[in-house]
């Protein structure tokens, strides 16, 4: 509203500027309008300025103001473990209501409904990356009363897998910040930042993970996050090392053999891919079929890269 209301006054004075443009020329008020418009748009960019510098601090005192209603609400003790989960709990929930909510913030009256689609374009362009800060710095609350628990608790798997979980949806604001392509925009102004983010925070939850497979090696669950997690970081040997220490736990799994052998190929690993379709035949032959169109792979990535 406020980008709109300077913008709508600045293009009124303008046009009178220019309707009254011959009669302004002939007298002394031509000087004093075009201060005036001169003064608008400065001020426009004075207030903007000010208003930017102080968003932070507003963004961290509305989640003080919610997290403090929280707190009363389900009364928090910081010696109760359970007060700890819900209110990680409800910062995430409010963080995910939030997703793509910047595209619904100016809405039209009835008889201007064609303007929608306008309109969220343009609310997108200017509150994308409010909105994704909000969501963040909620994010980073919940991860907080995570960690708080964590030092309450610091050998309880279920604490440091709620921990990790708390990250890798951090991590999914960042890998993912938009679920609407026509609103994709926005989003890419910000690209390296949330690239470095993203990597930082999926770091974390990958140690998470370790000390979640020194506690429980044989747990399948943490070596498919620990697979998932490389695979976004864009580590395909690790990746790949996890996939098969997950095949040894089950080693009759069509997903992981499938996931594995297209690794295995994707690496230019043909030996170790077509064990694996062999391996993967003997169960599901249609999907052996897709895996063998994985051969080669890795020529076709480096060509592309060579391009």
């Amino acid at each position: 509203m406020f980008n709109a209301l300077f913008l709508t006054i600045g293009a009124f004075e303008f046009c009178l500027l220019l309707f009254f443009f011959t009669f302004l020329m002939q007298s002394a008020i031509l000087a004093f309008t075009l201060a005036v418009l001169f003064l608008t748009f400065f001020s426009y960019f004075i207030l903007r300025m000010y208003f930017q510098t102080r968003k932070p601090e507003q963004f961290e005192e509305l989640k003080d103001l919610y997290v403090s209603a929280c707190k009363t609400h389900i009364q928090y003790d910081t010696k109760t473990p359970e007060h700890h989960l819900e209110l990680a709990h409800a910062c995430a929930k409010l963080a995910g209501s939030l997703q793509n909510r910047e595209a619904n913030l100016y809405q039209p009256p009835e008889w201007l409904k064609w303007l929608t689609p306008y309109l969220g374009r343009i609310s997108s362009w200017c509150h994308w990356y409010d909105v994704h800060h909000m969501q963040e710095i909620l994010h980073q609350e919940a991860i907080k009363e995570h960690i708080n628990l964590v030092k309450r608790e610091p050998t309880s798997m279920a604490v440091h897998a709620a921990l990790a979980n708390a990250y890798i949806m951090l991590s999914g604001l960042y890998s993912e910040p938009h679920q609407d392509e026509e609103h994709a925009a926005p989003a890419a102004r910000y690209a390296p930042m949330l690239q470095q983010k993203f990597r930082q925070t999926a770091e974390r939850a990958i140690e998470e993970f370790k000390i979640l497979n020194s506690f429980a090696p044989d747990d399948p669950w943490v070596h498919a996050q620990l697979a998932y997690s490389y695979r976004d970081l864009k580590m395909p040997l690790e990746e790949i090392r996890a996939y098969e220490i997950l095949l040894k736990l089950n080693p009759d799994d069509k997903d992981t053999l499938f996931k594995l052998g297209t690794r295995y190929f994707q690496q230019g690993m043909n030996a170790q891919g077509l064990k694996i379709y062999e391996q993967l035949r003997r169960f599901d032959s249609k999907r052996a079929n897709d895996l063998i169109s994985f051969y080669g792979a890795v020529s076709t990535i480096q060509a592309s890269g060579n391009g």
